[in-house]
C-alpha cells in the first residue's frame, strides 16, 4: 500500500487540475449553452503566462526577497494575476469570436472551437517554442516530505487543497449568493429570467470570467510541480469533457 501513495496523490493532484478546468466548462454549457472546446487552451495558456512572470520574477526581484516573501509574490502571480491576465484574454475571444457561435447546434460549436483550439496551441508554440516549458521555483520553495524512500513535493498536496477550498467556496457561491443563485436559475429556464428586469447578458459575462478565472488558476497551480509541452490543451480537453460526460454537464 505504501508504494501506492505516491500515485494517490499524484492522481489526486492531476483530478484537482481536471476538476478546476471542468467546473468552468461545465457552468458555461450549463448557463450559455455553449460547447467550447477552446476553454482548454486557456489552462495551458495560463500556464505558459505563470511560467513567464515567475521566471520575470525570479530574474528581477529574486536576489532582494527572503524565501518567504519571494513565495507569497509567486502565490500572487498564480492566484491573482495570471486568472486575471487569461481572463482579459477570454473575454476579448467571448466578444469577438464565441458571441456569434452562441444559439448554434453543438456540431457547429465543436468544429469552430476545436479550430480556436488549434489555433491558440500554435499560437502558443510561436511565443513559447515547442521544447517543454517549466518553472518548479514555487514548489521548490514548499520543500517536500520522505515517502517511501523518496522526497515527495508538498506543492501537489497544496494544490488539492487549494482546490478544495474553492469547490467549498463555489458552492457556497451557487447555494448562497444572489449571483449565484441567478445563474442556476438561468440554466434551468433563461427566460424566465430575463422577464423579471435582470441583465442576463451582464450574468452571462461574469459567468463566463468565473470559467476562464478557474481554467487559468488549473494551469498556474499545475506548472510548477509539471513540464508544459505543446498539445496540452488537447490532452486535457479530452479528459476534461470524459469528466463532465460522467459527473453531467450544466450548472
Amino acid at each position: 500500500m505504501a508504494q501506492q501513495l505516491p500515485i494517490l496523490l499524484n492522481s489526486l493532484f492531476r483530478a484537482s487540475t481536471l476538476f478546476l478546468l471542468g467546473t468552468g466548462l461545465s457552468i458555461i454549457y450549463g448557463m450559455l449553452n455553449f460547447m467550447n472546446l477552446a476553454h482548454a487552451a486557456f489552462l495551458a495558456l495560463g500556464a505558459y503566462v505563470s511560467a513567464s512572470l515567475i521566471q520575470g520574477a525570479s530574474n528581477a526581484i529574486g536576489g532582494t526577497l527572503g524565501t518567504a516573501a519571494m513565495f507569497v509574490v509567486f502565490l500572487v502571480i498564480l492566484f491573482v494575476i495570471v486568472p486575471g491576465v487569461i481572463s482579459v484574454v477570454g473575454l476579448g475571444m467571448e466578444q469577438t469570436i464565441f458571441k456569434p457561435l452562441y444559439g448554434l447546434e453543438d456540431d457547429y460549436q465543436l468544429l469552430a472551437t476545436f479550430g480556436v483550439i488549434l489555433m491558440m496551441e500554435d499560437s502558443m508554440k510561436f511565443i513559447w517554442g515547442g521544447l517543454p516549458v517549466t518553472s518548479s521555483a514555487p514548489s521548490n520553495m514548499l520543500g517536500g516530505f520522505n515517502l517511501v524512500g523518496n522526497t515527495y513535493p508538498y506543492w501537489p498536496i497544496f494544490a488539492v487543497v487549494v482546490t478544495m477550498v474553492i469547490a467549498t467556496t463555489l458552492y457556497y457561491f451557487f447555494e448562497e449568493t444572489r449571483l449565484g443563485k441567478i445563474t442556476l436559475a438561468m440554466a434551468e429556464d433563461e427566460e424566465v429570467v430575463s422577464v423579471t428586469g435582470i441583465d442576463t447578458r451582464s450574468v452571462h459575462i461574469k459567468v463566463y470570467v468565473i470559467g476562464v478565472a478557474l481554467a487559468a488558476l488549473g494551469g498556474a497551480l499545475y506548472l510548477p510541480n509539471a513540464s508544459i509541452t505543446t498539445g496540452l490543451s488537447l490532452e486535457f480537453v479530452i479528459l476534461a469533457f470524459a469528466v463532465l460526460v460522467i459527473g453531467g454537464l450544466g450548472a
